[in-house]
């Protein structure tokens, strides 16, 4: 098993870096990637603190080391993407030799001035950002959020995009449906530009297991266009404590079979790989 999502106590996980590479060595998982939050230029809740960074990475540094022959440890970031606040991933790269960007977007910034709107955490956040910032108006906001990880691809290149439909999650139906055209239209633009940068879309089982979401991110109309357009597919579990480094991972598996996918996608030290979906289903 590989997992790339994994936040700890160094932003807004539980537990050492240490305890969840022990819990991945006991499930004989092959690689385990860390990614905590990039520091943020403001105070907020989740990410790294700028004072922490150097301490987290050299934290999985040591790792890597310490368990070398074990299982191969990766050192990355889920890094968030606001247009003129965060810094760019390239900067990120280079200045902590990281081995994978996760590229996400948690806040969405207003179309017109700085207000940013927080579409993850509590239901209150989603809607009072709907009100105040997109007077209700759910297409345009929705559609900001897409552009964004959009032009988070073209100017940033993560390695990964996470959680690409996260938009859905506290809208559970209230404000607008996926089956509606627009929607899936802009959908299927931003999977467009992401075939185009040759990006990884990983397949996110936590809105699943936390009880979030009836469907994984991103949702299988969504799949079925990564399919049709060539877009390679990682699952990963976006763990929060140990325990969760593989939940759901047998079910994602067999939704990718299902939907036509014959591979997924993995990373080690020597880089970026397929396997055949019959290893693991």
């Amino acid at each position: 098993m590989y997992n790339y999502h994994t936040h700890t106590q160094f932003c807004d996980g539980s537990s050492q870096p240490v305890r969840y590479v022990e819990e991945a060595l006991r499930q004989k998982m092959q690689v385990l990637g860390f990614s905590a939050h990039a520091p943020l230029s403001f105070e907020n809740e989740w990410s790294l603190k700028k004072a922490d960074i150097s301490k987290y990475v050299a934290e999985i540094e040591r790792l890597k080391t310490s368990y070398k022959g074990q299982i191969c440890i990766l050192n990355g970031l889920e890094a968030d993407y606001i247009p003129g606040i965060t810094q760019k991933f390239d900067t990120l790269r280079k200045k902590f030799r990281l081995d994978y960007i996760i590229g996400s977007v948690h806040l969405v910034k207003a179309p017109e001035g700085d207000a940013l709107w927080f579409i993850d955490g509590a239901v209150h956040n989603f809607d009072n950002g709907l009100a105040e910032i997109f007077n209700h108006n759910i297409r345009r906001a929705v559609t900001a959020y897409y552009k964004q990880i959009q032009e988070m691809i073209v100017t940033q290149k993560p390695d990964i995009i996470g959680h690409i439909d996260k938009i859905k999650m506290n809208n559970k139906g209230r404000f607008f449906s996926e089956d509606e055209g627009w929607y899936e239209q802009i959908v299927t633009d931003t999977l467009y530009v992401a075939s185009r940068y040759n990006c990884l879309l990983e397949l996110n089982t936590r809105g699943v297991y936390t009880g979030k979401t009836d469907t994984f991110f991103p949702s299988p109309f969504v799949l079925e266009r990564c399919l049709s357009l060539g877009i390679k597919v990682m699952v990963n579990s976006d763990a929060h404590r140990p325990e969760q480094l593989t939940l759901k991972f047998k079910n994602a598996f067999d939704l990718l079979k299902s939907t036509g996918f014959k591979n997924v996608s993995i990373l080690d030290e020597m880089g970026r790989k397929e396997i055949p979906l019959t290893a693991f289903c």
